[in-house]
């Protein structure tokens, strides 16, 4: 009997063993047609022959082509709203286009390409006149969001990929609910899933009359197609004239972290709003095209910000070429600080053909990370970039956080973009990118802090790490076309 038993188990076992081969056999000309870059397509085969159990439900849940027919669903449903913000952005703003050319023509000729490029893709509008201020640290940056919404009059909108329902959050939370009680409009929108488990802790703020909404909601079995697709923004804006951006989550966790936020003044706050409005049409059915969310902003400062969005709805990458375009353009330095590190091709062909130029290239990642297989992924491209002259320090006291990018002391970048292909391709992000001296300077100050708290990584040491660490990352950079 019980030889019986343990046979017919074996010949189930068998049978879904063979399916699952079979299943994943006929999954291959499914990622073939994708016509991806080589090594993705490559990663998600080898994966399907060898793991095909895992092979074939990774791929149903994260093959990217079903990743495009709600991609194309949002574009579609949202092409008629986007054309209406246009036409409030353009009575409050109705020299634009003159604008545009007049700052431009105004700045060194190097920079002039890297705005014009974030430009002509069509969502990064320059905008002059904004007052930035550099908020280091999640403490100074709850203070200062919490010191907005308290003095909001008529709307607060945030946008999070990780809102914690924790004493930091409900702190936060709390500031909402009373701007909400004042009549104050209070929206939140956070990611299904960087933000689970947050909507029960949002009752009080929808009794106080607030609004919370998750974007793409977390439901394998509903939601597949987009269970890969994540929200991975971090803004808020108040009254239309006062936003804030970076890379900066809220919750206790984030406490120690070294992170960067801004806060921003001026007319660049209306392009996040932009972001807000369409985000917020899509996950909650509401047009917000009002005059009072897209007011006329006078002049707060001297500062230059262009906000560049990309996300899986774009017809390009646009970040990703900012960021390309930027490296190559530089001439004296690239200083990037990033917590995860893997690069395509061509941001680590960009980076060692910039070290080989002369360009001064350093690279702070954290020592330890809180995601181990992107961590080691990010560990792999190590050689190759040391070989070529890049610096790469590792932060020693704690998680690095810091998402920013300073190109020849003219040009920095901050937001929630990582440099990785996940932030690449797959999230929606967003960056300030600044052409202010004052700024820029601050910020080359934090990453000079920052790197007298880091180990450079040498050469000749890292050729001597072990074999079982080679083997890490091996299987990490491997795996890093899905990261």
């Amino acid at each position: 009997m019980g030889e019986g038993l343990d046979l017919s188990w074996s010949h189930v076992v068998s049978t879904i063993a063979t399916a699952a081969e079979v299943l994943a056999i006929a999954f291959v000309p499914m990622v073939l047609l994708r016509k991806k870059e080589p090594a993705a397509t490559f990663a998600w085969i080898f994966v399907l022959l060898f793991v095909p159990v895992a092979g074939v439900v990774l791929f149903w849940y994260l093959g990217r082509d079903r990743i495009r027919r709600p991609m194309r669903r949002r574009v579609a449903e949202t092409a008629p709203m986007r054309e209406r913000i246009e036409d409030r952005i353009a009575g409050a703003f109705p020299a634009q286009e003159e604008e545009r050319e007049r700052v431009i023509g105004s700045q060194p000729e190097e920079q002039q390409g890297v705005m014009r490029l974030a430009a002509r893709m069509g969502r990064g509008e320059i905008r002059a006149g904004n007052d930035v201020r550099v908020l280091v640290g999640a403490p100074a940056t709850y203070d200062a969001m919490i010191e907005a919404i308290a003095a909001a009059r008529d709307h607060v909108h945030l946008e999070y990929y990780i809102f914690r329902p924790d004493r930091t959050g409900r702190r936060v939370l709390d500031a909402l609910v009373e701007a909400a009680k004042r009549g104050v409009r209070v929206r939140l929108l956070y990611d299904g899933y960087g933000s689970v488990g947050l909507g029960p802790a949002c009752r009080a703020l929808r009794r106080a009359g607030g609004i919370a909404k998750p974007f793409f909601p977390l439901d394998p079995i509903r939601r597949a197609a987009t269970i890969n697709l994540r929200n991975h923004r971090k803004l808020m804006i108040v009254d239309g004239v006062v936003g804030f951006c970076g890379g900066l989550n809220v919750g206790d966790m984030f406490l120690d972290w070294r992170d960067l936020h801004l806060r921003v003044d001026g007319p660049a706050v209306t392009d996040l709003q932009k972001i807000f409005v369409e985000d917020w049409f899509f996950a909650a059915r509401q047009d917000l095209t009002l005059p009072a969310f897209f007011p006329e902003i006078p002049k707060r400062g001297e500062a230059i910000v262009q906000i560049v969005e990309s996300g899986p709805d774009e017809r390009v990458e646009q970040i990703h070429r900012l960021l390309f375009a930027a490296i190559a353009s530089a001439r004296r330095t690239v200083w990037i600080a990033t917590p995860y590190f893997v690069p395509d091709r061509a941001v680590l062909v960009a980076l060692q053909t910039a070290a080989l130029r002369g360009v001064d290239v350093k690279v702070i990642v954290p020592r330890e990370s809180n995601h181990r297989v992107t961590f080691h992924a990010g560990r792999s491209f190590y050689d190759e970039l040391l070989a070529a002259g890049v610096q790469i320090h590792e932060y020693l006291p704690g998680m690095l956080h810091t998402k920013a990018m300073i190109v020849d002391g003219r040009i920095a970048t901050v937001g929630s973009a990582n440099l990785d292909v996940r932030s690449f391709r797959l999230n929606f992000e967003l960056i300030a990118v600044l052409y202010d001296a004052d700024i820029v300077r601050a910020l080359q100050v934090i990453f000079e802090e920052d790197l007298a708290r880091t180990e450079r990584v040498s050469l000749v040491t890292w050729r001597g790490r072990p074999v079982i660490t080679r083997i890490k990352e091996g299987m990490g950079r491997l795996f890093s076309p899905l990261l």
